[in-house]
């Protein structure tokens, strides 16, 4: 039975090891299981994974250091009138625009129809098509501000 306490031990110490963790622009942090991911980035830069997706931030994306949090949704939440390949990805503070463009990279499911990174604009609801490259199973955009997206296509 000891052998039973040890792996959620280490479960923890390695969760908060990833949750402690910086990055910057040449090191990818560690992808993350849980749901949402908080980090603080700076001028220099940085990467944040969550739920399989990765969003680096060039240098200069941001002029002070600003906490992004990243959450995932399941693709139910993605609005009527879209089928979602890929989970929905929140990124706030909504509305942060961002000097240099910040690359997102989505997974997602290829049913052979075709898809895009669709981005929300901000306050408002609408999803616009960002278009995007299909880099194995990830959907890889630029995006100038944070919002919402998802991969996926028009009904």
């Amino acid at each position: 039975m000891p052998s039973g306490h040890v792996v959620p031990v280490a479960l923890v110490l390695a969760l908060v090891a990833g949750a402690c963790s910086s990055s910057t622009a040449g090191a990818p942090a560690p992808a993350s299981t849980s749901s949402d991911v908080q980090q603080a980035i700076g001028p220099e830069g940085g990467t944040i994974a969550v739920g399989g997706a990765v969003v680096t931030f060039p240098k200069g994306a941001v002029s002070q250091t600003t906490t992004i949090t990243i959450s995932v949704e399941p693709a139910a939440m993605v609005p009527a009138g879209f089928v979602a390949l890929s989970s929905l990805f929140k990124c706030e503070p909504a509305g942060t625009t961002f000097a240099v463009p910040v690359e997102m990279r989505m997974p997602f499911t290829d049913d052979g129809k075709g898809g895009t990174l669709f981005w929300s604009t901000g306050a408002d609801p609408t999803f616009n098509d960002l278009g995007g490259r299909v880099d194995g199973k990830t959907m890889v955009a630029t995006v100038q501000h944070f919002s919402a997206g998802f991969v996926g296509r028009k009904n």
